[in-house]
């Protein structure tokens, strides 16, 4: 029967070094819950003290409910309970508690498997229990897939499971923090990789283990149908929203690598399927969602930091799906759920971690969910039946259909973005070589280098046969390609391109974003503040070259001093002087330029942005030029008593800006691209933006909920972006590129 999986929020805090302090929760935490679909019933079946921080859960055959009761997820000090967490086993009621086991620590998830194992998720272990003896307590313990890494922060490593129709096990890795990993079968195959998440799958004693697919944050909550089809809720997309609901299929990459820093502002990250080869999600879903099961012809995700349940129909579109988002179920802030199992009934058994500390705190709940059908109005009854689309790109991708090279080329580069990838997947197989594909026109020609990408990663030979070629995709995706396998001997020709002042924007970044993972340093991505200065420093740099620099660069960084700036600006670079005018407005130094008739308008105007002297401002209102007078009769804006003595805002980001340039809102960016996804309603509402706190708070993993109000301190909220201070027109095209959205 189908289940699902697992996992708590995401912790405030390290797991290594000393213990947290202990949580001060509320004596009264009321769940509040409020059905909004007729049809839905919730039912408490157990709570705290027979369950506490529960993470995975199961239903047997029987009825029983298996879930993992966690003691160990940042345990704090003083903490009373036991040393291990314990797979705790309840009847169909919540009655008649059992303790199965209690020897595993950060224990994510739990699933009832064949010949009365109990398979269990750790951190860095796939194992399975089984009680022998008959006495209801497991003491067979065997590992079947053991990871080897550096990292133990508790939820971001080894996490869902679910069982393949054909018998296989199925199972899920977060991001592991970017370090490297080995992932070891019973039968000594191992699986290797840095930097993102994965799914998995071996035989239900742990051989012939393989990765399916690639490129999660934390693909945490798993569900694999009866007609074989994967879907993955994602927890948690970095530092900005939607959190995602994929469908998983093999050999497909899903666009986060993890190596390219935690915040997804990077050229070779992709979250909606915008580079080459990925593949986006279905939909949008809850944030911090640890689960999904399958409910007729849709799914049910039940979302940590929402307190809500969510049913998402599936609508096949294509070779692949859409949806809509269907609120069932909403409560308080102590309505955390979890994981979700159903059951041989037909209800639907869910996890409530209940308080919003990560460092356990000894509450949760376990809820009943039944789902009347013929009340559910909003149910779709059963899932959409293969089309052909659906079922061509199955068989490319099993490999039993032949399509001729043109016609798997044409499918490569359309519209419909899972046949796509089914086409790459079938281009990796045929026998290639580069004289081939130097005869390929050049938009197929990019398409056969990328599907090459899925052959080995490793083989040089492809990147070095077209490094030097002229046509910008090309250029890219050898970029791409050079940083993601880490293919130092291409530095020389990197190094080169970084004096190329043919790149547009777009190649400026991605050359800037290899040379620095050659360097040994991924996570600089295009954002790092010295680099940056160091480039619009250096002499050797093309002026060109300098305006995109600067365009990435803090505008109040301490190097970028006046001086500097007014020799910039005598470079003559149209696209140098627009950053300089820009950055001279930042630091309220523009006045010069505001004032130079013999300027563009258009210049004057981004100038003007800087002005404070009011006497220039009344002359420059008077001015002909309609661009000029509007922009300078907008003037600086009044000053309240409370802002006074306080630095201005970045003129790119105040309330008065030219027409060209409308006022920058920080959810801006994300909610442009929340428009062209689903849901924009709902991710418009739920828009934060946040950055990666430091020290403590930089350790992160998968679900979201490690930035609700009740959680983090005040200081720590609501903090702008880390890029907060590229222009507006950088940031928004990092959108556009699809390095990830709020």
């Amino acid at each position: 029967m189908k289940r699902l999986l697992i996992l708590l929020p995401l912790a405030a805090f390290a797991q290594s070094g000393p213990p947290p302090k202990a949580p001060d929760v509320p004596k009264d935490l009321p769940p509040q819950i409020e059905t909004l679909q007729p049809g839905v019933k919730l039912t408490l079946l157990a709570e705290h003290s027979d369950l506490v921080t529960p993470t995975g859960i199961d239903v047997d055959e029987k009825g029983n409910i298996w879930l993992a009761s966690c003691h160990t997820h940042f345990r704090p000090q003083g903490y009373v309970g036991p040393e291990h967490d314990e797979i705790v086993v309840f009847d169909a009621n919540g009655k008649n508690r059992r303790v199965f086991y209690n020897k595993t620590d950060a224990t994510m998830h739990v699933e009832c498997g064949p010949d009365g194992w109990i398979y269990l998720a750790e951190r860095d272990r796939i194992l399975r229990v089984k009680d022998t003896n008959g006495d209801g307590v497991g003491d067979l313990e065997e590992n079947l897939a053991t990871m080897n890494t550096l990292a133990d922060y508790p939820h971001n490593g080894l996490s869902g499971m679910a069982w393949h129709p054909d018998g296989g096990l199925v199972f899920s890795l977060g991001e592991n923090f970017g370090k490297d990993w080995t992932i070891t079968g019973t039968d000594d195959t191992k699986v290797s990789g840095r930097g993102e998440g994965g799914v998995f799958r071996c035989t239900a004693d742990g051989k012939d283990l393989r990765r399916i697919a690639r490129g999660f944050w934390n693909p945490f909550g798993l569900l694999v149908r009866k007609d074989g089809e994967i879907f993955a809720a994602e927890n948690d997309p970095g530092s900005r929203p939607p959190c995602r609901l994929l469908n998983v299929v093999e050999g497909a990459d899903y666009g986060f690598q993890w190596v390219y820093g935690s915040a997804p502002v990077h050229p070779f990250v992709a979250w909606n399927g915008e580079l080459r080869g990925t593949l986006g999600m279905v939909h949008p879903s809850g944030e911090g969602p640890c689960a999904v099961v399958e409910l007729g012809g849709g799914v049910m995700i039940p979302s940590w930091s929402d307190h809500s349940i969510d049913y998402f129909p599936l609508t096949r579109k294509g070779a692949g799906y859409t949806s809509e988002r269907i609120p069932l179920v909403r409560g308080s802030d102590f309505f955390r759920p979890t994981c979700m199992a159903v059951g041989p009934d037909g209800a639907f058994y869910m996890n409530d971690w209940v308080f919003s500390s990560y460092p356990i705190h000894g509450r949760g709940r376990l809820w009943k969910v039944e789902i009347d059908p013929s009340k559910a109005n909003w149910l779709k009854t059963r899932p959409d039946p293969l089309n052909d689309d659906a079922r061509l790109a199955q068989e490319l991708r099993e490999g039993k259909a032949k399509l001729p090279t043109p016609k798997l080329l044409e499918l490569a580069r359309g519209g419909d973005s899972y046949l796509s990838d089914a086409a790459l997947t079938a281009l990796a197989r045929l026998p290639w070589t580069v004289a081939e594909l130097k005869k390929l026109p050049a938009t197929d020609r990019v398409w056969a280098f990328v599907a090459l990408r899925r052959a080995d990663l490793n083989d040089e030979k492809w990147v070095r046969a077209f490094v030097a070629e002229t046509d910008p995709e090309m250029r890219f995706e050898c970029l791409r390609w050079i940083a993601d396998a880490v293919l130092t001997k291409f530095m020389p020709e990197v190094e080169a391109m970084l004096s190329d002042p043919t790149l547009d924007f777009r190649l400026f970044e991605a050359v800037l974003a290899t040379w620095n993972t050659l360097r040994g340093e991924p996570g600089a991505g295009v954002t790092n503040p010295e680099v940056l200065v160091e480039r619009i420093t250096n002499p050797k740099t093309p002026a060109r070259l300098k305006g995109y620099a600067l365009r990435l660069v803090p505008a109040t960084h301490k190097a970028l001093t006046v001086p500097l700036l007014n020799e910039l600006l005598a470079a003559g670079d149209d696209v140098l002087t627009l950053e300089v005018v820009r950055t001279l407005a930042a630091r309220k130094a523009s006045a010069e330029v505001a004032a130079d008739e013999k300027r563009s308008p258009q210049l004057r105007a981004e100038a003007i942005l800087g002005v404070e002297d009011t006497a220039l401002l009344h002359k420059l209102a008077k001015s002909d030029n309609a661009t000029i007078r509007d922009e300078a009769r907008r003037g600086p804006p009044p000053q309240r008593s409370w802002q006074r003595g306080r630095p201005r805002p970045h003129p790119h980001r105040a309330a008065r800006r030219p027409r060209c340039h409308p006022a920058f809102d920080p959810g801006a960016a994300s909610r442009s691209r929340a428009a062209v996804l689903p849901l924009a309603r709902e991710a418009q509402k739920r828009h934060r933006v946040h950055r990666h706190p430091p020290a403590l708070f930089q350790q992160r993993s998968l679900p979201r909920p490690h930035r609700e109000r009740t959680l983090l301190p005040r200081s720590r909220r609501h903090q702008p972006h880390r890029n907060q201070n590229v222009p507006h027109a950088a940031r928004t095209r990092h959108v556009a590129h699809g390095c990830r959205a709020a």
